[in-house]
């Protein structure tokens, strides 16, 4: 169930400044799902949509779907890192979560997303889409 969404913003590759733009949003959702089966589910979604799962980090692609966070759970394993660790420096996601919960404190940072959005140098975002 999706419970809040942010805005859409475009912003410039930041790993690979070759790669067309991108197009960022976050959801806030509610989920009967285990961790682990929530990314089976969100591969899956990325592979009927057309992407090639074994494409290089970095590269273009159709769709890309991140679990930033999963309440307050830690996870630390090959497959799966959550929080995921980039939130801090990205902020093209920094900028749509504090559309839907800028006082969200990610649990192994103690810092608010507004303070990290605050802090955050990178300026990939170039304007938003959506109203």
């Amino acid at each position: 169930e999706i419970l809040k969404e942010s805005y859409v913003y475009e912003s410039n590759p930041m790993y690979n400044d070759k790669l067309d733009k991108f197009y960022n949003s976050v959801l806030k959702i509610r989920t009967k799902l285990t961790p682990r089966k929530l990314l089976s589910s969100v591969k899956d979604v990325e592979s009927n949509m057309g992407r090639k799962l074994d494409d290089p980090i970095y590269s273009s692609r159709i769709i890309d779907v991140d679990i930033l966070t999963y309440g307050e759970e830690i996870i630390n394993s090959s497959d799966l890192v959550i929080p995921h660790p980039h939130i801090k420096e990205r902020k093209f996601v920094l900028k749509p979560w504090a559309d839907i919960d800028s006082q969200y404190i990610i649990v192994d940072s103690n810092q608010k997303i507004s303070d990290l959005l605050e802090n955050t140098s990178a300026d990939s975002i170039i304007r938003q889409i959506t109203k």
